[in-house]
């Protein structure tokens, strides 16, 4: 096996040498965008604060970065977690629901772990209202987030 990936990685076949920082995502019921990171946007129904850049990975070692205001963290919000045509899903971390700008700041491990954590209590509450994770109540959710020690913001 390993003779096999090194052979297409020296024959070009495959994307071992370069860093590939994206993977396919959903389209939710919100799609967080680059201008929304880079005004430090709060939402409503936010599960997750970022402070992170927007580090958009090119071939080989140009990487842009763009970075918020010194101190400053957008939110994530809850719809960005909900597909817009599957009832009963949610989707955390670096497949939840951006454009290629936003994905490029949101995808690192700490905001990935919010999400994640937000996905699993969502998950939770729903099951135990008995509705589909769209129908939750994003009050309800953000508290229970809190109660759990985590920070999603105003």
């Amino acid at each position: 096996m390993r003779r096999r990936i090194e052979e297409h990685r020296t024959r070009g076949r495959f994307a071992g040498a370069r860093k590939l920082g994206e993977s396919r995502r959903i389209l939710g019921e919100h799609v967080l965008t680059a201008d929304e990171i880079l005004s430090a946007a709060q939402f409503p129904d936010q599960i997750a604060l970022c402070g992170a850049p927007i580090e958009d990975h090119h071939a080989g070692a140009d990487t842009r970065w763009v970075y918020l205001a010194e101190g400053a963290a957008y939110g994530i919000p809850y719809r960005c977690l909900v597909p817009r045509e599957v009832d009963g899903l949610l989707a955390a971390g670096r497949c939840f629901s951006a454009t290629h700008d936003a994905h490029a700041s949101a995808r690192s491990m700490a905001t990935c772990m919010g999400m994640g954590q937000a996905a699993g209590t969502a998950a939770a509450l729903s099951v135990a209202a008995g509705a589909e994770p769209r129908a939750l109540d994003p009050t309800r959710l953000r508290t229970r987030l809190r109660e759990d020690g985590a920070d999603v913001g105003a």
